[in-house]
């Protein structure tokens, strides 16, 4: 008999890990939870119209080619949600078990995730969640 895992229970926990992380790296002066919960809608928006890969590239570039806000809030975003290899990142915890360990960046992991449809449903579904708990939590940013 296996256990069955809420995976809510990991998207609330890293959106409150990545706010925990903007409030610890940007003073409050230079980025306000209404931009962070602005750039989560965008990402959302671009997750649900575009489709996972397309969220996973508009998060890269933001990441480079962003505003300073945006980057910041893109690079920790990428990070804790997708990571690279060795990550401990939201898609590769064991429980979740994808398969995207080897991934080297979260361009493979699309790639990998592209794969197997309920990978990629279960993939977009989570962040999905994850990026409106993200949202609703950055109101909480002084």
């Amino acid at each position: 008999m296996s256990v069955l895992e809420n995976l809510d229970f990991y998207c609330v926990d890293y959106a409150q890990r990545v706010i925990g992380n903007l409030k610890a790296k940007a003073p409050p002066a230079r980025l306000t939870g209404d931009e962070v919960a602005h750039f989560a809608s965008k990402l959302l928006n671009v997750l649900y119209n575009n489709g996972l890969y397309a969220c996973l590239l508009y998060l890269g570039w933001k990441a480079t080619e962003g505003t300073p806000g945006e980057k910041l809030v893109a690079s920790l975003l990428e990070s804790q949600l997708v990571g690279r290899r060795g990550d401990p990142a939201l898609l590769r915890l064991e429980p979740i078990a994808l398969p995207i360990k080897e991934a080297g960046d979260s361009l493979e992991a699309g790639r990998l995730l592209s794969k197997d449809l309920d990978d990629l449903f279960l993939a977009r579904d989570l962040l999905a969640r994850t990026l409106m708990y993200v949202r609703y939590h950055a109101k909480t940013m002084a």
